[in-house]
Order: C-alpha cells, then sequence, then structure tokens
C-alpha cells in the first residue's frame, strides 16, 4: 500500500542507483522504499515545469494509477512523493 503525500526513498531506477533526474526520463522501472516497505512502480517519467513527474502504471495494459514527483535533495538522495 502507498501512502499519499509521504516521501519514499528511490533506491533504483531501471536496475541502478540513480545518478541524475535524467535517469527518470521515458519508461522506467522504480523501486521507492518508505514507511510502508519497499515496491516496485514502472511507468514514466518527464520534466513539467521543472519538477520530475512520474506516472505509475499497471502492467501490462498500462493504465494510470499515480503520479509522483521525483526530488533530488540536497544529500545527493532521491526521493519521489506522490501528488
Amino acid at each position: 500500500m502507498i501512502i499519499s503525500g509521504v516521501p519514499y526513498a528511490v533506491l533504483e531506477v531501471d536496475g541502478h542507483e540513480p545518478t541524475g533526474l535524467g535517469d527518470f526520463d521515458g519508461t522506467t522501472q522504480l523501486v521507492v522504499e518508505g514507511s510502508t516497505g519497499r515496491h516496485v512502480l514502472m511507468g514514466e517519467g518527464c520534466m513539467v515545469d521543472g519538477t520530475l513527474r512520474f506516472h505509475e502504471k499497471t502492467p501490462p495494459d498500462g493504465k494510470d494509477v499515480r503520479t509522483w514527483a521525483v526530488h533530488h535533495d540536497d544529500d545527493g538522495a532521491f526521493r519521489a512523493e506522490t501528488v
């Protein structure tokens, strides 16, 4: 279960640690971890007004599930939060 408005640490993008917001562009798979555990998200990322938006979709039909905002923190970590 994902809790809306709660930040989740982004551990992986397509099987590797993210190094920049460009890693999230296009069709990707994210592994996030937060208070509800670890979750694998599939979807598409794109920049919108200076913020990376990740549109989570259900496999295999690609229906929209939720939208996430992904941030690159000053400490180098990446976090995602539903919007």
